[in-house]
């Protein structure tokens, strides 16, 4: 067994589709999806992210693939602990005297109890020191914003599971609100259309790769195709359908106008001076739902302010928890 006196400091965002992880003085090295596979009995885990998700929706009934982090939040603690220990091994190989200082990225909004039980799954699973950062201001330090300066930032962030809307000045939420809604709920939503208008049953994985492909809200988008692969709902035989993207709309614009009611709502909270900021720099777009086609700009239009993002909205928050890795002095400025 490798032995090392120290191990290596790092950071992970223990989102709810994926888990990313950035090991101090290396950068990002995992990126897999947040799900596990479990046997029959639910006591041994037999995959652990990409493989685990591959499987999704492919296994016979004495196999489960579950996802125990939902809405960002941990759903079932000890399979939350076997995960963390799975990247925890990947990260520092062997055994270590001195355990790791981990930088752990956790929703806004989250209960007290919530954020004790990130904590204590860290812990189990071999911590030393435990950093907790909110994702809106993990993501406003990956996208170089500087949210440890006396200026106000509208950040709008938007994953699998929640989306948020936060201002953020000197290391800290002024005001903030979060919707369990984002990804995964289009995916459904994308799920539902195909069964009820479509007579087709299809995967998530599935309406996961329609949501990146065709969804959009640009109307010159309208006439993009895509032909869909499930099982036909009146005679369950292997199927074929195609589809519009302007057909998809409907499942996307009610959540669009959620979220511009929810910035609007954040907005009248925010203090004036804050207020100024934002209305001279516009707002941030992060998450990997910020991506998708025709989104930001309908926001834009619907709140009128104007919009900017990183080149990879979806790794914003882990480098953002990578920076405060390498420099915790600056984030704990400001801070109790």
């Amino acid at each position: 067994m490798k032995f090392k006196m120290i191990a290596t400091d790092f950071a992970i965002d223990l989102g709810t589709s994926n888990i990313l992880v950035y090991k101090k003085g290396e950068g990002l090295i995992i990126n897999e999806p947040s799900s596990l596979v479990l046997d029959e009995n639910h006591t041994k885990v037999i995959a652990v992210g990409q493989q685990a998700k591959d499987m999704l929706g492919k296994t016979h009934e004495d196999i489960q693939v579950v996802k125990p982090i939902k809405n960002g939040v941990i759903t079932d603690f000890n399979l939350t602990e076997a995960m963390l220990n799975y990247f925890f091994d990947k990260v520092n190989v062997g055994f270590s005297l001195i355990q790791p200082r981990v930088v752990i990225v956790i929703p806004s909004g989250i209960t007290d109890i919530q954020k004790r039980a990130v904590e204590d799954a860290a812990l189990h699973a071999g911590s030393r020191d435990i950093i907790l950062v909110d994702e809106s201001l993990a993501c406003a330090y990956g996208m170089n914003l500087a949210p440890n300066e006396p200026k106000g930032i509208l950040l709008i962030n938007m994953g699998a599971g929640t989306s948020q809307v936060a201002v953020i000045s000197l290391n800290g939420i002024v005001v903030s609100s979060t919707i369990n809604k984002g990804g995964d709920y289009l995916d459904e939503k994308i799920v539902d259309y195909f069964r009820e208008e479509k007579s087709l049953e299809i995967g998530k994985n599935t309406a996961e790769e329609v949501k990146i492909k065709l969804a959009s809200l640009k109307v010159k988008d309208g006439n993009n195709e895509m032909e869909v692969n499930g099982k036909d709902l009146n005679d369950s035989r292997p199927n074929t359908v195609k589809v519009l993207s302007s057909e998809l709309v409907t499942c996307i614009l009610p959540f669009a106008d959620e979220v511009c009611e929810m910035v609007l709502a954040t907005l009248e909270k925010t203090p004036p001076e804050i207020s100024s900021d934002i209305k001279k720099n516009g707002f941030a777009l992060s998450g990997s739902l910020s991506q998708l086609s025709g989104l930001a700009e309908y926001i834009e239009k619907k709140i009128g302010l104007k919009s900017y993002r990183s080149e990879d909205p979806s790794k914003d928050a882990i480098l953002g928890a990578g920076q405060i890795l390498e420099d915790p002095d600056k984030f704990l400025q400001y801070r109790k």
